[in-house]
């Protein structure tokens, strides 16, 4: 059952929460969209779900921001307004689950930084991913260019984000921002396919991963790796970790004691 938002909803499928843009201009972000993702993040988080997929209704997965609301308004005061899909895409970078961007079509501007701010990205073949900022004479917004540069360097991020040229799905896949590229009638169950791999794993295991990984991000390496057994020790302390050891053990063919 969808909840009550009006561009984007939220709904459960046994432990894979479903994120879906609804706004038929293209999947513009909005300003009521924005504060909805920010609202929808907030509740994943508390929801006990154990992946989340990102997707849209409609052609394109999204073509960026509703730059309709945005002439005549200062800088002053637009700031704020666009700084709440910030905080959005800070909660979705944030969750403990895998999260996965489900995209077809257009994937443009702010709807490009919403699946790069997704773990993983499954996209049919047909997709086409572009920041065209540059060419309305702004930024990228939400980080963009930094997320581009952080995974395929500074140089081929200056090209992306200053050329503004479309990418194929596969050009993705060989810098390694996609992990799958799929037929356009197989998106979604693709997509919730992967997340079903995902959940079988602990969502403590998942979640400790991922804070690993953005121990890593934000600190570098050394950094990480001084953080791995704080981390990573805890979970021998858990029940479910336990059992899993033993049946592991046990598959192995016998049990040191």
């Amino acid at each position: 059952m969808k909840d009550s938002q009006k561009y984007a909803h939220l709904d459960f499928v046994g432990d894979i929460a479903r994120v879906t843009l609804d706004h038929p201009a293209g999947n513009r972000i909005n300003f009521a969209m924005r504060a909805e993702l920010l609202d929808i993040f907030d509740r994943v988080a508390k929801s006990g779900a154990r992946a989340v997929i990102v997707r849209a209704e409609g052609p394109d997965f999204c073509l960026g921001g509703d730059v309709r609301e945005w002439p005549g308004i200062p800088a002053n005061e637009l700031r704020p307004r666009i700084e709440v899909f910030a905080k959005a895409l800070e909660r979705l970078e944030a969750l403990k689950m895998p999260s996965i961007a489900a995209v077809q079509g257009g994937c443009m501007g702010g709807g490009f930084e919403l699946a790069l701010s997704c773990d993983l990205i499954v996209a049919t073949r047909s997709a086409r991913f572009a920041f065209p900022e540059a060419r309305v004479g702004i930024m990228t917004l939400q980080g963009g260019v930094l997320q581009l540069a952080e995974r395929i360097g500074r140089t081929k991020a200056i090209e992306v984000v200053m050329l503004s040229e479309p990418l194929s799905a596969d050009q993705l896949a060989s810098w390694n921002l996609a992990n799958r590229v799929v037929e356009d009638d197989v998106l979604w169950t693709s997509a919730e396919d992967f997340a079903a791999r995902l959940t079988s794993n602990l969502p403590s295991t998942n979640a400790a991963t991922k804070e690993l990984l953005a121990q890593w991000r934000t600190m570098g390496y050394r950094h990480a790796r001084a953080a791995l057994y704080d981390i990573s020790m805890p979970l021998f302390d858990q029940t479910d970790v336990q059992q899993r050891l033993v049946a592991t053990a046990e598959a192995m063919g016998r049990v040191v004691k």
